[in-house]
């Protein structure tokens, strides 16, 4: 098809430098030995970068962390221990979602900066009461939402803030995955601040976000599971730029999706491929019938990239440049958004009548 061109995305693409390799300029931590900690650890090891520490609360489940990784120095039995060592620069809290609050602040009582796993934490006030002690005590503090230091996802905006589509009319991103029902999966368990909204809805509604802001009206459906969190849900987003644009957005834990996203403007659409947030390629049709495609060297060049978690790199290098340039907050994923994010999900749980423990939402 001679109208269809193709352009490869480069390793690094403005605002942040994106490349495979990131600098050894900083000693990583690790708060939390689970599974996300250790996707972390090796890409961040994989991109040269250092991860000096890991602690748990079980000694053991830290040691075995330390022997997955060699190159770790120190494994501690606590996450006291892990806050009060020297030799950290900067503590990426890895726990499940219902105690990313109470870390993040000890992190920051004990004067380092942190890189906070999605969700930021439970809700609005628990992301508030966070940033309001980093900006006190002039410390750096980023939600992990890697996805918007993508190479493709880098891309994907500056055409957008350049018209390329025109002005923005619908958005729609989906991120559903069959889980099994277990009631004591961290996907289901209440205690742990479980379901699909915090665990996958995070993905699409922080990608809206990133692109549209905050919305004026939110719509949702949805249903539980026999724990009480919330399993499969729908909301559309409603804004107040030129089109009056719509975001659609679904996710879930009983069903596989698509996992794709479009966005669709008065000049044409752009359409990511499957999966939206991990490193992908990605296709704009324009209303003239041409097509230009997209495609991520990450993608295509690593086989990492097939366990959809290649890229956490990029977020844990834009945390050492903004920490040398020193600063307390990253423009890619800025303390408004990760605010922002945080009420649009409360708004969903309050429509859906969702609560963790202690909360009144």
């Amino acid at each position: 098809m001679e109208n269809v061109k193709k352009e490869f995305l480069p390793g690094r693409s403005y605002p942040v430098q994106l490349d495979e390799k990131m600098p050894n300029t900083h000693r990583w931590a690790i708060l939390g030995a689970g599974g996300i900690a250790s996707c972390f650890a090796a890409q961040v090891i994989k991109a040269g970068g250092n991860i000096a520490a890991v602690g748990s609360r079980d000694a053991k489940k830290a040691q075995a962390f330390r022997c997955e990784f060699p190159s770790i120095k120190n494994a501690y039995g606590s996450y006291e221990e892990l806050m009060k060592d020297p030799d950290v620069d900067v503590i990426y809290v890895a726990t499940p979602h219902a105690q990313h609050h109470e870390w993040a602040m000890k992190c920051l009582q004990h004067n380092k900066p942190i890189l906070v796993e999605k969700a930021f934490t439970q809700n609005y006030q628990q992301a508030k009461e966070i940033l309001d002690l980093a900006k006190e005590k002039k410390l750096f503090v980023m939600e992990a939402y890697w996805t918007r230091f993508l190479p493709h996802i880098i891309k994907v905006k500056e055409l957008i803030d350049k018209g390329e589509i025109g002005d923005i009319v619908q958005i729609i991103a989906d991120h559903g995955v069959c889980f099994p029902y277990d009631p004591k999966h961290r996907l289901y368990a209440p205690e742990l601040a479980g379901g699909a909204l915090l665990d996958l809805g995070v993905y699409p509604i922080s990608f809206v976000q990133f692109l549209l802001g905050n919305p004026t009206r939110i719509i949702a459906a949805g249903s539980g599971t026999p724990t009480g969190v919330d399993s499969n849900d729908a909301v559309i987003l409603e804004y107040e730029n030129g089109q009056g644009a719509l975001a659609m957005v679904a996710f879930g834990s009983l069903a596989s999706s698509p996992v794709t996203a479009a966005i669709c403007g008065t000049k044409g659409r752009i359409e990511i491929q499957r999966q939206f947030y991990r490193p992908s390629d990605f296709t704009v049709f324009y209303n003239d019938g041409s097509t230009l495609e997209y495609v991520s060297k990450t993608h295509e060049n690593h086989e990492a990239g097939s366990d959809g978690l290649f890229g956490m790199c990029f977020e844990a290098a834009e945390v050492q440049r903004c920490l040398l340039e020193g600063k307390v907050e990253s423009s890619v994923m800025p303390w408004e958004d990760t605010l922002s994010v945080m009420k649009i999900m409360d708004e969903i749980r309050r429509q859906l009548d969702f609560r963790y423990e202690g909360e009144t939402l």
